[in-house]
């Protein structure tokens, strides 16, 4: 499966992604500068304007148990739980996105929610209660030096659908320079290489980023089955500032043929100015000589 990040709070620009039909929108909340209202209406517009074809997953903040109840409220396909270091907490949480037996989730009764009619996919669900217990994601991210630790814990609590690793956050808390590409620190290859070997112990899959997209085999052959392989703010970024480099090159190359055939247009001018003052001195003499002969 193949994703966008959504950090923009703009549920115009939910529904422009939401056209391309990805396999998910990754909504993240816990960086991105979205409210509760933006939340739930982007969750909404990606659900409709992908004509059902796109799951939207929420990152919500750790602890932030209002941006979790929105965003399962609106119908989030899956929850991440960000800087999961244990399977103790890990189990907590979870018990905060299902409803009973299974957690103590709280139903809303303000919310639309599948099921409510007799067209609805859920009829024999009327409030979605157990369609919501059997259908919600639990991605658990790992971005600390004790997360990988546990990693292998953590991927086999029950419930838990995916893992994640965060690049950034463990190079910060193992003490290295935050960095992308290039030859990977040690540190960070051994923690990747326990990472993957969690999921595949446990039988869950990976997901990640490809920051280039040639290394989507590579990922794929690693076990990552959700990749993400667009975000909003680095990609548009990086659209603008092609566009603008490239235009502003090609001033650079037809402008520098343009000045030279210029210089010799000034070049070509000059001689003809030359010429022309010569033309006037000789002139000049010619009148002269022509009054020497009348006074004469």
């Amino acid at each position: 499966m193949f994703g966008v990040a959504h950090g923009i709070p703009s549920v115009f620009l939910t529904k422009v992604i939401a056209s391309t039909k990805p396999d998910f929108i990754w909504i993240d909340v816990e960086h991105g500068m979205f409210n509760r209202l933006t939340l739930h209406d982007a969750i909404h517009a990606a659900q409709h304007h992908s004509e059902g074809k796109t799951m939207v997953i929420v990152r919500v903040p750790k602890g932030d148990e209002i941006s979790l109840t929105t965003a399962l409220d609106a119908g989030a396909a899956g929850i991440m739980i960000p800087h999961c270091e244990s399977a103790e907490e890990v189990q907590a949480l979870i018990k905060e996105m299902y409803y009973p037996p299974m957690g103590h989730r709280s139903f809303s009764p303000w919310t639309f929610t599948p099921g409510i009619s007799s067209a609805s996919l859920y009829q024999n669900d009327l409030f979605n209660i157990e369609t919501s217990n059997r259908h919600v994601a639990v991605i658990a991210q790992i971005e600390s030096v004790k997360g990988v630790e546990n990693v292998d814990a953590i991927a086999a609590v029950p419930g838990v659908s995916a893992l994640m690793f965060g690049p950034g956050d463990f190079m910060t808390d193992a003490g290295l320079p935050l960095k992308l590409g290039g030859i990977p620190h040690p540190v960070f290859a051994d923690a990747l290489e326990k990472f993957a070997a969690a999921g595949k112990k446990n039988n869950i899959p990976l997901m990640g980023a490809a920051q280039q997209l040639e290394l989507i085999p590579m990922l794929l052959e690693q076990g990552y089955r959700l990749i993400i392989t667009a975000f909003d703010v680095w990609n548009i970024a990086g659209m603008v500032y092609e566009g603008l480099a490239k235009g502003k090159q090609y001033v650079k190359d037809i402008a520098l043929p343009m000045r030279e055939s210029n210089g010799s247009a000034i070049e070509k001018n000059g001689t003809a100015i030359e010429a022309k003052g010569s033309a006037i001195e000789s002139n000049g003499a010619a009148v002269e000589a022509n009054g020497t002969t009348k006074a004469a």
